[in-house]
């Protein structure tokens, strides 16, 4: 049986983040992945997420978001590789919407670098946007996106070299808390922990049954399309990325072109299922409200169909993460629900689990992502 400092479950943005800071802490890491590295089946792929400061789901946000996107330049530095780009954001919404009104609460508690425009300001300074008379946005200059593919990558170079192993397509069938030791067993092989590590997304609830977690698995579904005219205002040097809430409550959200085409979704308003069984094909019917979208709002983005895939949220009833020990099990950390809106953060996840695991606590206020918030199950709380 091998031995190890620690166990990640899971070689997402959290899982690949968690073993680097760990390697880099000399914690002898094994992570295993039931997948190949950077695979399409789960929440940390597509090409470009986006990064931004002035958080409008809630200003706590803002310090780890400030930690994440120090770390983020760091590792670029480290690795050598282009992870992160600021091309400035806009998050556009009535001024009461929640986007906007939350957005400015949190630059305005922060002291962020933010500008509200009028419609006709946004509709001058930035000639693809359409936003109605009716409508502001929230200016970010800081904001921008990173690359996913490469930053996983990264953090996985950065972590062997340190020592740390990763398995592929090697799935964690069960797990056992023996006492102060942890044992994992795969197909392959059994393994024994210090600690182990759950950042497996969606498959979460299945590796942790008897929590009963309150999380759901959504289908997302991502499109790339070709401008149909004015290619030049659609590069990352002149078009922002933006989040925009729409009458009705829907969010969508879009990427500059990075030579993969303009990057637009719907935020949330899937189907929920079991992360295995999600349907995988993408058909007109998905494609029909980003395109009107476009048509609305950014009218010449809306060109020909380049390319498409689908992801998954793991969302929690609050929107929020969770980050926190197991409730019986100092040794068991548990790294999911991100909700969406996750990745940018998993650099200062990674240092924040290390942390808990070496110290027993963080710096950092991760009240916000508590399991005490849910209604766990009785049975795993008192058996």
């Amino acid at each position: 049986m091998k031995n190890f400092g620690a166990i990640a479950v899971g070689c997402g943005a959290m899982g690949s983040a968690i073993t680097y800071h760990l390697a880099k802490q000399g914690v002898r890491t094994l992570t295993l992945e039931q997948f190949h590295l950077n695979h399409t089946n789960g929440s940390s792929h597509g090409k470009t997420r986006i990064i931004r400061t002035a958080y409008y789901e809630h200003p706590d946000y803002v310090p780890l978001m400030k930690r994440a996107s120090e770390l983020w330049h760091k590792i670029q530095d480290e690795s050598g590789n282009s992870l992160i780009m600021t091309t400035g954001g806009l998050m556009f919404g009535t001024p009461d919407s929640e986007l906007v009104s939350g957005a400015l609460r949190s630059a305005r508690k922060h002291n962020l670098l933010h500008q509200l425009l009028e419609a006709g300001e946004v509709r001058d300074r930035f000639r693809v946007f359409r936003p109605s008379d009716h409508e502001v946005a929230v200016y970010e200059p800081n904001a921008g996106m990173l690359f996913p593919e490469r930053c996983i990558d990264a953090h996985v170079t950065l972590a062997r070299n340190l020592g740390a192993e990763f398995h592929y397509n090697d799935p964690l069938l069960k797990w056992q808390a023996n006492g102060d030791r942890i044992v994992a067993k795969t197909e392959n092989e059994t393994y024994s922990a210090d600690s182990i590590i759950f950042a497996s997304g969606s498959w979460l609830t299945g590796l942790l049954p008897d929590l009963e977690l309150p999380l759901q698995c959504e289908r997302q579904t991502v499109f790339w399309f070709n401008p149909l005219q004015n290619p030049e205002l659609f590069s990352a040097a002149k078009m922002p990325i933006f989040m925009w809430q729409e009458k009705g409550g829907y969010y969508f959200y879009g990427v500059p072109d990075t030579g993969d085409g303009v990057k637009t979704a719907r935020h949330h308003a899937g189907e929920f299922g079991q992360p295995d069984k999600i349907r995988r094909e993408i058909t007109e019917e998905d494609q029909l409200p980003v395109k009107e979208f476009l048509k609305r709002h950014l009218p010449w983005a809306n060109g020909e169909l380049r390319s498409s895939t689908t992801c998954l949220y793991t969302n929690s009833p609050d929107g929020h993460f969770v980050i926190d020990f197991h409730p019986k099990y100092r040794n068991v950390i548990i790294v999911s629900a991100c909700s969406g809106h996750g990745f940018k953060f998993a650099s200062v996840i990674g240092e924040i689990v290390s942390d808990m695991l070496l110290n027993g606590k963080t710096e950092y206020d991760i009240s916000l992502f508590n399991l005490a918030r849910f209604r766990l199950s009785k049975s795993a709380l008192n058996s």
